[in-house]
């Protein structure tokens, strides 16, 4: 039967996670299915529920905190709940100097 409140869909993505803490750790990981409000990765290390993690993307990145995490032949699964997430951040970075370089050309000169 199945439990949950809404589908998840299937990925294979990696990403690279981060825990956040008083020692920051940061691991490879992949991402296994997602849905609206989070996602499930295997990582080689456990995030315990209530770590606060942060996953890079290619272009992007999540900030998200660990609700389960269980070990199965020597990975661990762990289930995220998403609480920001940025995208295209290329796009960003190629807004922002477009932005910064047009506005150092009309400021004017002193002498």
């Amino acid at each position: 039967m199945e439990r949950r409140r809404e589908p998840r869909f299937a990925a294979e993505q990696p990403v690279v996670v981060t825990l956040l803490g008083v020692q920051e750790i940061r691991r490879p990981a992949h991402v296994k299915n997602v849905c609206s409000w989070g996602m499930a990765i295997e990582m080689p290390c456990p995030a315990p529920p209530g770590t606060l993690l942060q996953i890079e993307f290619d272009d992007g990145v999540a900030l998200g905190e660990s609700i389960h995490c269980r070990e199965a032949a020597g990975s661990y699964y762990v289930g995220i709940t998403l609480d920001q997430a940025l995208k295209s951040l290329a796009n960003l970075a190629l807004a922002v100097d477009q932005l910064s370089g047009g506005a150092q050309k009309e400021t004017p000169q002193t002498s």
